[in-house]
């Protein structure tokens, strides 16, 4: 019988990647690419067993049609890396990972790999990477244990399994707790193997610059290929000279620019349609405003919404707005709650753990569980909510808040309690409290109102529901409406009194008079306004009651300390 033989000659190509070796059979030119072979099964957390061996083990699936030789290769949780032996995955096939002296016990599953010093896969969570004889990422993924969805399952001895394989870098939705009887599935098709294609991809998550020169960009995905890609950025026109990846799974970068950066200006860094994510998404946020960060004073960064009553298993929030034309970093912020009985005060809570710019006229809010957040207020700008591991004490009936940069020098503080909330609500549990004026005083209590209905209880993020807008004009005395309907529906619930006294202190009286001439309620009793404040009504008495439909009469006094005085009546209707 005569017999063909096949000669081949393997000439590395000159790109990225891992040349394939065929155990057994010729060799051949071709390339791993990232993506080619996955991460598909994590058991982290092996006790109490359910039936597999009571032992940690990952598993690796080929996604492509070639066999691929792993020599070379390494396995990697960002401090420590383990070689891979002279092993090999079939095409579509699998490979278990364990610890060397565990192979036996996971050999009986399939094609099994052990390795001399297998990282320990802490059952929080924690960076795994697969990387190829060249150091290039193949694939890697930052597991937690909240991807169990399953309380009972993340207790212990069952595995965290892909669903879609074909979107390894795709994280919602995308890893499980597995429904095998036997607690997982090394070795063969996971048991939640399904459809969960990438919908989409949100970008660019942070933009913040270390100097005038290095600029650090975080996105919310991996992008392998970004560090090729310097002409698809820019900097207010300007062109990055330089992009270094600082993160092993390929989301944050330094960009250097062809520019240095200026102070109080504030720059939008853009990116082009071709910076995509694993799946070929093109961004959604694909700009981000940020500059360069100043030293945070007093009353630079004032309180403007709290959530301290939230519902059942939502978290508490405390909103920000920066009042200055600094741009403030909020790692330069800092919180403790006070106990006015004895004064004494909590350890200090950072407002955030990563470094981020608060713009001016900017707000922004730090809570313990963003996404639950963002689900229940419709109103919520998810950019504008940081998710921290900790708020300082916030009892639901009343609290003290300070707030502090750096050097603990107070920036601002809040003193609140469940009276601030509008008086006809049946219940103040999940609606927070904000700000007519995000600038006035926090101390104010008249400055504190309910979130209306009609925004969902509650604006995070967003412009607060009850804000009052700028007169934009100089009289002495500005009525927001002449008339308010005090339901709380978001619309005319407030009557707000803009006193304009010039450059020179005043000292103003408000009082509140029925349409016959019969007292009300004094509104403001020689109060200290400054150049400028501004006065709360919201439709009640004295008694704190609301008030019956009628025409109420302001009469508004004013002297200053050059004897100078005034004297102005107003109307407003109020509507029940």
């Amino acid at each position: 019988m005569n017999k063909v033989i096949l000669l081949t000659v393997a000439i590395p190509l000159q790109v990225s990647g891992q040349v394939i070796d065929y155990p057994g059979s010729p060799n051949r030119d071709a390339v791993v690419s990232t993506g080619d072979v996955v991460i598909t099964e994590i058991m982290a957390d092996p006790t109490p067993s359910v039936a597999l061996p009571v032992k940690e083990y990952l598993e690796l699936h080929n996604r492509t049609g070639d066999t691929v030789s792993l020599k070379g290769w390494r396995l990697s949780d960002g401090n420590s890396n383990s070689l891979f032996p002279e092993v090999s995955i079939v095409p579509g096939g699998w490979l278990i990972v364990c610890q060397a002296q565990d192979t036996a016990l996971f050999a009986r599953y399939g094609n099994t790999a052990g390795l001399k010093s297998f990282p320990a896969l802490t059952n929080e969570g924690k960076t795994i990477l697969i990387m190829d004889a060249y150091l290039n990422l193949i694939h890697g993924i930052k597991y937690s244990s909240d991807w169990y969805g399953d309380v009972l399952k993340s207790g212990g001895g069952w595995s965290l399994e892909m669903v879609d394989p074909a979107y390894p870098f795709h994280e919602k939705g995308n890893w499980k707790a597995s429904v095998s009887p036997d607690g997982g599935t090394p070795g063969t098709r996971n048991s939640v193997e399904g459809n969960n294609p990438d919908p989409g991809f949100y970008g660019i998550e942070n933009v913040f610059p270390a100097d005038s020169v290095t600029i650090t960009l975080r996105f919310s995905e991996s992008i392998p290929d970004f560090p090729d890609k310097s002409g698809s950025i820019s900097i207010d026109g300007v062109n990055i000279s330089t992009i270094v990846n600082e993160d092993p799974l390929f989301r944050s970068f330094t960009v250097i620019p062809e520019e240095p950066l200026e102070f109080r200006k504030v720059y939008t860094l853009t990116a082009g349609s071709d910076v995509t994510d694993f799946a070929g998404n093109r961004m959604s946020e694909a700009e981000f405003r940020f500059g360069l960060p100043e030293q945070c004073r007093n009353n630079d960064v004032l309180f403007n919404e709290l959530l301290f009553n939230p519902l059942p298993g939502d978290p508490d929030f405390i909103e920000f707005y920066n009042c200055s034309e600094k741009i403030i970093n909020t790692c330069d912020l800092f919180l403790v709650s006070v106990k006015d009985e004895t004064g004494d005060t909590s350890s200090v809570v950072p407002a955030s753990s990563e470094n981020h710019c608060l713009l001016p006229r900017y707000n922004i809010v730090i809570t313990c569980s963003k996404d639950i957040l963002e689900e229940r207020f419709s109103s919520s700008v998810p950019e504008n909510i940081l998710e921290v591991s900790s708020l300082p004490s916030m009892p639901d009936g009343e609290g003290h808040l300070i707030l502090f940069n750096r050097s603990l020098e107070k920036i601002d503080e809040v003193i609140y309690d469940e009276e601030m909330h509008f008086p006809l609500l049946s219940g103040n549990d999940g609606i927070s409290l904000e700000k007519v004026n995000p600038c006035a005083a926090s101390t104010d209590k008249s400055q504190w109102h309910s979130a209306s209905e009609s925004s969902g209880w509650g604006t995070p993020g967003a412009p607060n529901s009850v804000a009052a807008e700028d007169p934009g004009n100089g009289e002495p005395v500005i009525f927001s409406s002449s008339l308010i309907t005090p339901d709380n529906d978001g619309s005319e619930d407030l009557l707000v009194i803009d006193l304009n006294q010039g450059d020179r202190e005043s000292v103003v009286s408000v009082t509140i008079f029925e349409e016959a001439g019969r007292f009300v309620r004094r509104l403001a009793d020689n109060l200290l306004t400054g150049p400028g404040a501004s006065v709360i009504w919201d439709g009640t008495g004295a008694d704190g009651r609301l008030l019956d439909t009628g025409i109420y009469i302001f009469l508004i006094t004013s002297f200053d300390e050059t004897g100078k005085t005034g004297r102005w009546k107003k109307v407003c209707t109020v509507i029940r």
